[in-house]
């Protein structure tokens, strides 16, 4: 399931609407005379996904709009939304499937193969090329692995919407500092000086020593620790590519966390725990320590200052070995939406030269835009409203951290160039003064002395860290699998670690998984993806 499910809870939901909200849908949508107007504007129809919590101005909605008033008045282009929908993947799957296609949209990797294969997808290598502004072509540069992603024989079908960074993937062990400062503990350098650390928590506060949930989305973060890398694909010793969850390495983590468990420092009752009811457990102040992504300051910190008070607070500690050093981190594929047209569409250039716009306002606007625009235009209630149209930067908070953590420490303001920089700014400086509960989350990732961005930047710069061989598509051999396979790992996983199966069921498991579609599945991705 995870593929870093950190990409599923940091983003805003992009499921879609019921099938019955379709409005105005169908081929024969595209224009390229004058618009109804009567001002000769081009008219692009899309169709996106609700955010069913966004909140607009009165009188705007998803499909009128900052955004939209911008395309026309500074581009006059005319973005008409045909259909709205909170399931957006079932009811583009049905748009897919009755070649009902607007101009443009947006659409998943699977999607992407299939429109391909299909030949229903526009070759857009050509105006790409002519038509997208330097700032544009940059972000494809700075992730090539992502652009190459949605070529197929050398050609651009889908460009990737991209991701706000690698920096965002680095995983930690999150400590509670007030319970650490108490029992004067040392910063964690092996795993037993975590396992050390639990039983001393436990034995001055009780309850248990480690937070994690039924998914072992949470557990499994440690796993590098035994240089084990789960949900991955990564090489084996033959050069030949294999699903990292089935490896021994994983084998002697599960040994070690059974042993956990019989001691106490497993949450007893992780096997009927979800995601909420483990961050209750950290928010009531019943354990110290959590696996978990960088964003721990968001959810569930911004509720744990909030409930307990600011020593409460959790920072994060890099995840070391079994020997001391410090583990290879996991990276994972981060571009899971592309930009695409349907084959008979027209005016793909107007389609650029709003994704050059929407990369001017995010990276370059600041000091060219009034405040109040920018602000209207990025506000993070509205931020979805522009569906197909955006592509991210990958370097932005790699680029936003460094420029925030030279401010706070010169408190020199002139290199925060961006919105984005100001915010995570002020709201560290806000935390820093007064402790502020809903600044928690940008402290702890970028402006705390200890914060998850400043080691994650350590992480990419030393390059300690193995990246999935799985870089593009999931091979369909793979993906009709669904969850089947992941299910079958973490159910048998689970009776290893609560000791209902010894370790060595471990080889039943994976045998289990290899049956069950596995080798199928391994062998998809070495024709797809293999040397």
């Amino acid at each position: 399931m995870n593929q870093k499910m950190k990409l599923l809870i940091m983003s805003v939901s992009m499921s879609t609407l019921l099938i019955t909200a379709c409005s105005d849908t169908g081929k024969g949508k595209t224009q390229t005379d004058a618009d109804d107007d009567g001002t000769g504007a081009v008219t692009i129809h899309t169709v996106t996904s609700e955010y069913s919590s966004a909140k607009y101005p009165k009188g705007d909605d998803i499909t009128n709009n900052v955004w939209t008033r911008r395309y026309k008045e500074k581009l006059n282009i005319n973005v008409k939304t045909d259909w709205v929908s909170d399931e957006y993947e079932t009811k583009l799957n049905l748009a897919i499937s009755s070649n009902e296609l607007p101009d443009v949209f947006r659409v998943n990797p699977s999607q992407l193969r299939q429109l391909v294969e299909a030949d229903m997808v526009m070759d857009l290598t050509e105006a790409f090329e002519q038509h997208a502004s330097e700032r544009l072509k940059g972000y494809m540069k700075a992730d090539a692995d992502s652009y190459e992603s949605g070529k197929k024989d050398g050609k651009l079908y889908g460009i990737p919407q991209m991701h706000w960074g690698l920096i965002e993937q680095p995983d930690f062990i999150w400590i509670r500092n007030d319970w650490k400062e108490e029992l004067k503990l040392q910063d964690p350098k092996s795993v037993e000086d975590i396992k050390n650390m639990a039983l001393k928590f436990m034995e001055k506060h009780g309850g248990y020593g480690i937070a994690v949930d039924q998914s072992l989305d949470y557990l499994n973060l440690l796993a590098i620790a035994w240089n084990a890398h789960p949900d991955m694909w990564i090489e084996d010793n033959s050069g030949k590519l294999t699903y990292g969850s089935i490896q021994p390495e994983m084998k002697n983590a599960l040994a070690e966390w059974a042993e956990w468990f019989k001691l106490g420092i497993i949450d007893p009752e992780f096997a009927i725990k979800d995601f909420n009811a483990m961050n209750a457990d950290i928010v009531a102040g019943k354990v110290g320590i959590q696996p978990y992504y960088q964003w721990w300051g968001y959810n569930p910190g911004v509720d744990t200052i909030a409930n307990l008070g600011k020593d409460a607070i959790f920072y994060p500690y890099l995840i070391p070995t079994v020997d001391g050093k410090e583990a290879k981190q996991s990276i994972f594929f981060a571009n899971n939406n592309y930009i695409v047209m349907k084959k008979d569409a027209a005016n793909p250039q107007a389609v650029i030269e709003i994704l050059n716009d929407y990369a001017y306002i995010v990276d370059e606007g600041n000091g060219k835009e009034t405040p109040e625009t920018l602000s209207a235009l990025l506000d993070n209630d509205i931020a979805h409203v522009v569906g197909a149209f955006r592509v991210l930067n990958p370097n932005s908070d790699y680029e936003q951290f460094e420029a925030v953590s030279k401010a706070l420490e010169t408190k020199d303001t002139s290199g925060l160039t961006t919105s984005g920089m100001w915010q995570k700014y002020n709201n560290s400086v806000e935390f820093i003064k007064n402790a502020t509960p809903g600044a928690t989350g940008d402290y702890l990732q970028q402006g705390a002395p200890k914060n998850a961005y400043g080691l994650a930047k350590k992480v990419l710069d030393s390059n300690n860290y193995i990246k999935t061989a799985l870089w593009g598509v999931t091979p369909e051999a793979l993906s009709s699998y669904g969850t089947t396979l992941d299910d079958i790992l973490t159910e048998g996983f689970t009776k290893i670690i609560m000791g209902s199966e010894s370790i060595d069921y471990f080889d039943v498991v994976v045998q289990n998984w290899r049956a069950a579609g596995g080798d199928n599945a391994i062998e998809a991705v070495n024709e797809a993806y293999g040397k």
